[in-house]
């Protein structure tokens, strides 16, 4: 604002002068015409012309000088040089008619010089008029004191707008403010503000997102909480009842102890299981676990773990096929990936039909190796396969119970697959089987 008032004022004292100035050249160039036409002669008492000229330099609150082709100044509305000569550079110009005029600014005057010419641009003299600008000076000096006064009108305009948009702002902010201390004391409601602002709205709907994804993890840890709760209950549970129905029997025989005794330490054995697995999985937390990466031979690894399966495959006449396209040689931590892999095709032998078989398949390419568990077993219900990485989440609970599972052999899978920035997926059919694909990098970036 203050620079387009400055701009302003200088553009309409630019404008203001130049037009005071045209004014007095039309009416200079109007008495140049009856000065031609007396042919300079200037009888101050007699000559109406001469009171003219007078009249005009009272009128401007300046001078007038009219100056014939001798350089003689014929006409001084002061009288203090009339009769003298005038010779230098600018009525020189003029008169030779190199410019059609000059203008000179002195403090709060401006002096014009213009020619006294007939029809045919013929040049007979010239005459210099000196006018004062001190009626622009006021106006402008009045423009400017109204200026200040519309600076200090507007700025504090500008400073109650400020002062209420900023509240609003705060407002809101404060508002916002107060429904996110509320996440501190545990209330995971969706923050509700009436927000007049694009930026605050966008800020509320991302505290918004966050915390829809906090109540899901909550949701997930009170879960695995109650999951691991009942999990490592069940075992303590059947021993109490084994060893109440004991203690209930005082000639109890040695056959019924044993068996009690042989059922008490499976299910110590169970529990044992169930706590390994969930070091195993805290150790294979992608954001805590370290690797301890190496160069390994990828068809060797997988050999091995077929190696030791085997045997177990066999007890259900169950076929299990390695097949290699090519050796690979991948930068892993081997016990974490062993682990990965082995989960991978137990599973597929564990629930798998009696007399089914299992491909495992190994292929890479020049940034990844891809290993395939297949088998066509009694597949998983396409609802459950978002949740078959979830921990102790289990698609029949019956089968999961005899076969020793925990529930938590994918979980650990993905986590240490994850570990390695790979990927896994999962493809089944229910009755046809479920075949995972594991894709990792051959070099392992940190």
């Amino acid at each position: 604002m203050l620079l387009f008032s400055l701009l302003l004022q200088r553009s309409y004292n630019d404008k203001t002068v130049e037009e005071k100035l045209l004014l007095v050249q039309k009416q200079c160039s109007i008495l140049g015409n009856q000065i031609l036409v007396n042919q300079f002669t200037m009888d101050t008492l007699q000559d109406n012309v001469n009171v003219e000229i007078d009249q005009l330099a009272n009128v401007w609150e300046g001078r007038i000088l009219v100056i014939d082709s001798n350089y003689q100044i014929v006409k001084d509305t002061y009288t203090i040089d009339q009769g003298s000569y005038m010779v230098y550079d600018e009525v020189f110009r003029v008169m030779r008619g190199e410019k059609d005029r000059n203008v000179r600014m002195v403090d709060n005057y401006a002096e014009i010089i213009i020619p006294i010419a007939n029809s045919d641009k013929v040049i007979s003299g010239v005459m210099i008029a000196t006018v004062s600008l001190q009626d622009i000076e006021d106006t402008n000096a009045y423009v400017a004191t109204q200026v200040r006064v519309l600076h200090v009108l507007f700025s504090l305009l500008a400073i109650i707008a400020a002062y209420i948009v900023s509240s609003i702002g705060v407002w809101g902010i404060q508002k916002l403010n107060g429904q996110i201390s509320g996440l501190s004391e545990g209330h995971l409601d969706n923050i509700r503000v009436k927000v007049y602002f694009n930026e605050l709205e966008e800020l509320t709907e991302s505290f918004n997102v966050l915390i829809d994804k906090m109540r899901v993890l909550e949701d997930s840890r009170q879960e695995f909480v109650s999951n691991v709760s009942h999990e490592l209950k069940t075992p303590i549970t059947s021993m109490k009842v084994l060893a109440d129905s004991l203690l209930m029997q005082e000639d109890a025989p040695s056959e019924m102890y044993r068996e009690f005794m042989t059922d008490m330490v499976e299910e110590i054995d169970r529990e044992t299981k169930i706590i390994n697995d969930l070091l195993t999985l805290v150790k294979t937390d992608k954001k805590s676990a370290t690797l301890n990466v190496e160069p390994v031979n990828i068809n060797a690894l997988l050999e091995l773990l077929l190696k030791r399966i085997k045997p177990l495959a066999a007890k259900r006449n169950i076929e299990v096929v390695f097949e290699s396209f090519r050796e690979v040689i991948g930068e892993v931590d081997e016990v974490k990936i062993s682990l990965a892999l082995s989960n991978l095709i137990e599973n597929a032998v564990k629930y798998n039909n009696e007399g089914g078989n299992v491909h495992v398949s190994l292929n890479a390419d020049h940034k990844f190796f891809y290993v395939k568990v297949q088998d066509n077993g009694v597949g998983i219900p396409e609802e459950c396969q978002s949740q078959i990485f979830e921990r102790f989440y289990r698609v029949d609970k019956a089968r999961s119970r005899e076969t020793g599972g925990t529930g938590l052999g994918l979980a650990i899978t993905r986590n240490a697959i994850l570990m390695h920035k790979g990927a896994i997926k999962l493809y089944s059919e229910p009755g046809e089987g479920t075949t995972f694909t594991v894709r990792i990098p051959l070099k392992y970036v940190s």
